[in-house]
């Protein structure tokens, strides 16, 4: 079997979301891990190569490299890796062979259009109210419909350590980065599944709706987030301000349900810390996305509202006043996000065989 190069940048999201997969596979000896583009062009002696969150930090595209690393490599494949459905990177899609990302536009055509702040609800924002941001950044769509064939979706941040411990995380990704990224393996833990009304019971969970927010620094994808403190802005129901990671966890579970808005994308953290700690999640409609694990069935696993906030209050209301939907939702949530995590093996031998295989 041809060995892989994955060629990825070391930071938090990577360690411990994105290369999960890779780093728990039984079969390490199939991977060679580098940072090191240097390494890529004038050493590596192997002929697939894998690209996980590179251009995202500086968040720009350089296409000489691309060109360098086509002429080399047999077969690339890259993960996008950002946490929206949009795909800022289009210029990458002629030099691989596939492209994966975390979530993916239902409405594939739309990564034909140039998004004003790189996601759909950027641009809903800036075209419904006007948002403009002050350094706006022009994003490249893809201009070929064909490269659209070459988008696949792999996982979601969902796979990833629940609850974060940042200081623990931080010690691994130094070590990742001084010695080796195998140095990450015995810092990851595994979600455990608890029984189901150990999680989802209502005793001691005195906070109607969690909705700590802070906001992003881009106007163009924090004003979605302002739209919703609007709506909320006096409502006791609605516990907000900011406040630090600990008790942060521990509000979580004293939660009935947690307002989960669009941040850097549509996913976050906090949509999967929500479902663990048994509250439901109260989150914009996702009716655009396709991502794995799905946990966004509206009205089944999750609470949907509209993308202008304007009917979040009753959606978060039906559900206050029924408890027994409350759990129904809540169960449904924790058992359909285990019941995915527990074929994430399955899925990555899947991405593998296909990176291999020398189609797509």
């Amino acid at each position: 079997m041809s060995k892989i190069t994955v060629l990825s940048i070391y930071d938090r999201i990577a360690c411990f979301h994105t290369l999960r997969p890779f780093l728990m596979y039984y079969n390490q000896k199939l991977f060679d891990y580098t940072d090191s583009v240097d390494y890529c062009l004038n050493r590596d002696k192997n002929q697939v190569l894998v690209m996980v969150r590179w251009f995202l930090k500086p968040d720009w595209v350089d296409l000489e490299l691309m060109r360098c690393l086509r002429d080399k490599y047999e077969r690339i494949v890259f993960f996008h890796d950002d946490a929206g459905g949009g795909n800022p990177r289009a210029q990458v899609l002629p030099y691989v062979d596939l492209f994966y990302q975390k979530a993916l536009f239902r409405d594939r055509n739309l990564y034909m259009r140039s998004l004003y702040g790189k996601e759909l609800f950027s641009d809903y924002s800036h075209r419904e109210y006007g948002v403009e941001d002050p350094h706006p950044v022009i994003r490249e769509p893809v201009r070929d419909e064909e490269q659209l064939k070459k988008l696949r979706l792999s996982w979601n941040i969902g796979i990833g350590q629940f609850p974060k411990h940042k200081y623990r995380q931080r010690m691994a990704v130094a070590l990742a980065r001084l010695v080796n990224l195998r140095m990450v393996r015995p810092f990851h833990t595994t979600v455990r599944r608890q029984p189901i009304a150990d999680v989802v019971e209502s005793d001691g969970r005195n906070i109607e709706v969690h909705a700590r927010l802070g906001l992003v620094s881009q106007p163009s994808l924090a004003h979605h987030r302002r739209l919703i403190l609007g709506e909320i802005e006096g409502d006791e129901r609605f516990l907000t301000g900011e406040v630090g990671q600990r008790q942060y966890n521990r509000e979580l579970v004293r939660s009935r349900m947690v307002l989960s808005p669009f941040g850097w994308g549509e996913l976050c953290f906090r949509d999967f810390e929500a479902i663990l700690s048994g509250a439901v999640l109260l989150k914009p409609d996702m009716g655009h996305l396709e991502t794995w694990p799905d946990v966004f069935i509206a009205n089944e696993t999750f609470i949907g509202f509209r993308w202008d906030a304007t009917d979040l209050r009753a959606q978060a209301e039906g559900v206050l006043k029924d408890e027994l939907r409350r759990r129904r939702i809540a169960e449904n949530a924790y058992n359909s996000y285990h019941d995915q995590l527990e074929t994430l093996h399955e899925r990555f031998e899947s991405i593998l065989q296909e990176i291999l295989s020398g189609e797509g």
